[in-house]
C-alpha cells in the first residue's frame, strides 16, 4: 500500500485527479518516486507507451514524469523529516531512496529551485504550494477520459501464453514457471484454471491447470491485488489496489466487464455464502460489504487497524479479519455487520484459516509464527513460534497440512495436523506471496519475484531447475 500520509497529502493537494492520474500518482508515491524510467512506470499502471503517460500527465495538468516523480521523492524526504528528531538532514534521508547524497542535493535543486535548507525553513505547506504552482486544473474540472487500453472486449495477448512446466509431468512432479510483474493472489477454479494478479504488470494472469501452461493476460488496472472466484466459476472480483475500485471479470470469456468504486486503496476480499455479498476491506480503516448485483454498498464497519485477510466460519454466519498493526483478529456477524468477539493477539496478524470443524482459528502472525485460537473460548490455545514472521496461511483440502509462507527468509512452511508439528520446509527464494491449492493435489505458491512454484501436497521438494 502506498503510505498513506504521502498519499493523502498529495491527493488533498490534487483533488480533481482522475482514477488514471491518481493510480500514476499512488504508483510514485509506493516507491518513494523512484519506480524507475517512464516505460516502467506505464507497465505498472497498464498504458501502452510513455506517449500516452505523458498525454495524461498533461490532460491532469500535472508536471512531466521526470519532474513529477522528483517532486514525490522531495516530499518523502520532507514528511520523512517532519517526523524525525530535530531537522533532519538530507545526508540521512537520501539512502532510504537509494538515492545517492550528491544527487539528492542536485534533484531538490533541481525540482524546487531552492536547496534542502531553504525546504525545511519553507515548511512541508509551502512547499507543496510551490508544487501546487506546478500543477494547472483542467477547466472546467472534469473526469478525463479513461487512459487505460480498452479490454472490455478482449484479453491481451499475452507473451507468455506458451510458457510451460519446467520439469516433469505436471500432476506429479514440482516444477516452476517464469511469471514477471510481481505476482502476489492466486484464485484457483476445480481442477482446471487460477487466476494470477500481476501487481506490477496491470493484468489478471490465466494459469491453465490441465496442461501446466500459462494461458493469457486480461489488462485489469493498476496494481491487481487479490482475486476471488464465485461458486460457479463464471465470475471473478479482483481488488484492483491504487484505482480504488473492485474489478468484475467474466471469467469464461475472461474479460473485464464492470468496476465498483471503493473508498480507499482495497486488499482482501470474501465471498459470503449466499453469493449476494463480498466483503473487502481497504487502507482506510474499513470494512465494505458489496451487493454482488451492483456493487452497491450494503454495509461497513470500522476497524482499529488496516486489514490484509478475510476468513469465512463453515457456519457461513460469520467471518474474521485480521487487522495487522491492530494486534487483534475481529469476529464479525455476517448480516448485521456487529463485531461479535476481538482476540488480542498481539504482533502482527495476517492469514487467517477456520478449522472445517468450526473449532479452530489457525492466524499467521509476522512477528513470531502463527497463534491458533479456540473459538469455544475464544483463547489462544497455542503458539507456534518461528525465526521469521509467517505472512500466508492455507489448509490443504485433505485438512493435513497446514502451509505458511515466511517471505522475509524466502520459505514456506509445512505444519502437520492435527498435531501441529513442523514437517518440513520449501526453500522456494524470493518473496512468497499468496497460496492456493488445485483440484490435482497440488499447491501453487506465488512468488512476487517473478515466479509460481506447483508443488504436490505434502512434498518438500521443488523443481530442480531453480538452483
Amino acid at each position: 500500500m502506498p503510505p498513506l500520509a504521502l498519499a493523502s497529502l498529495l491527493h488533498q493537494a490534487l483533488p480533481w485527479l482522475s482514477v488514471d492520474a491518481r493510480a500514476v500518482v499512488n504508483t510514485l508515491v509506493c516507491d518513494n518516486g523512484r519506480v524507475g524510467s517512464a516505460q516502467a512506470l506505464c507497465q505498472r499502471v497498464g498504458l501502452r507507451s510513455r506517449f500516452q503517460l505523458n498525454r495524461l500527465l498533461r490532460r491532469e495538468g500535472l508536471p512531466p514524469y521526470e519532474e513529477l516523480s522528483g517532486w514525490v521523492c522531495v516530499f518523502y524526504w520532507m514528511v520523512r523529516g517532519d517526523t524525525a528528531q530535530g531537522r533532519a538532514a538530507l545526508r540521512s534521508l537520501a539512502p532510504q531512496t537509494r538515492i545517492e547524497i550528491a544527487s539528492a542535493y542536485r534533484l531538490v535543486r533541481r525540482v524546487t529551485g531552492h536547496c534542502w535548507t531553504e525546504l525545511r525553513r519553507a515548511g512541508t505547506s509551502e512547499v507543496l504550494r510551490w508544487f501546487r504552482d506546478r500543477t494547472r486544473p483542467p477547466r472546467p474540472i472534469r473526469q478525463a477520459l479513461s487512459s487505460r487500453p480498452s479490454v472490455r472486449a478482449g484479453g491481451m495477448p499475452p507473451r507468455l501464453a506458451k510458457s510451460s512446466v519446467t520439469t516433469g509431468g505436471p500432476q506429479s512432479r514440482p516444477s516452476r514457471l517464469a511469471l514477471p510483474g510481481g505476482p502476489y493472489g492466486i484464485a484457483v477454479r476445480g481442477h482446471d484454471l487460477a487466476y494470477i494478479t500481476r501487481g506490477q504488470a496491470a493484468s489478471i494472469e490465466r494459469l491453465d491447470l490441465t496442461t501446466g501452461r500459462l494461458a493469457g493476460s486480461t489488462r485489469i488496472g493498476c496494481a491487481p491485488s487479490c482475486v476471488v472466484f464465485d461458486p460457479s466459476g463464471s465470475r471473478a472480483y479482483v481488488s484492483v489496489h491504487y484505482l480504488d475500485e473492485i474489478a468484475v471479470m467474466d471469467a469464461v470469456r475472461h474479460v473485464l466487464i464492470q468496476t465498483w468504486p471503493v473508498r480507499g486503496d482495497p486488499l482482501p476480499l470474501l465471498l459470503c455464502q449466499n453469493r449476494h455479498t463480498l466483503f473487502v476491506t481497504t487502507n482506510e480503516d474499513q470494512l465494505f460489504g458489496l451487493a454482488t448485483a451492483n456493487g452497491r454498498v450494503l454495509g461497513s464497519i470500522r476497524l482499529p487497524a488496516t486489514s490484509h485477510h478475510l476468513a469465512l466460519h463453515p457456519a457461513g454466519d460469520r467471518f474474521y479479519i485480521a487487522t495487522r498493526t491492530g494486534g487483534s483478529v475481529l469476529e464479525v456477524d455476517v448480516s448485521r455487520y456487529r463485531v461479535l468477539r476481538s482476540f488480542v493477539l498481539g504482533g502482527w496478524p495476517q492469514g487467517l484459516v477456520v478449522s472445517p470443524d468450526g473449532t479452530m482459528l489457525y492466524v499467521a502472525n509476522e512477528q513470531h509464527g502463527i497463534d491458533v485460537v479456540g473459538l469455544g473460548n475464544g483463547k489462544c490455545v497455542e503458539r507456534i513460534k518461528c525465526d521469521s514472521g509467517s505472512v500466508a496461511l492455507a489448509m490443504s483440502p485433505d485438512q493435513r497440512f497446514l502451509y505458511t509462507g515466511y517471505p522475509r527468509r524466502g520459505r514456506v512452511g509445512l505444519i502437520a495436523l492435527p498435531s501441529l508439528a513442523p514437517c518440513g520446509m520449501l526453500e522456494t527464494g524470493g518473496r512468497p506471496a499468496q497460496l492456493a491449492f488445485d483440484g490435482n493435489g497440488r499447491v501453487i505458491l506465488v512468488n512476487e519475484a517473478g515466479w509460481l512454484d506447483i508443488v504436490p501436497v505434502g512434498r518438500v521438494e521443488l523443481a530442480s531447475s531453480q538452483s
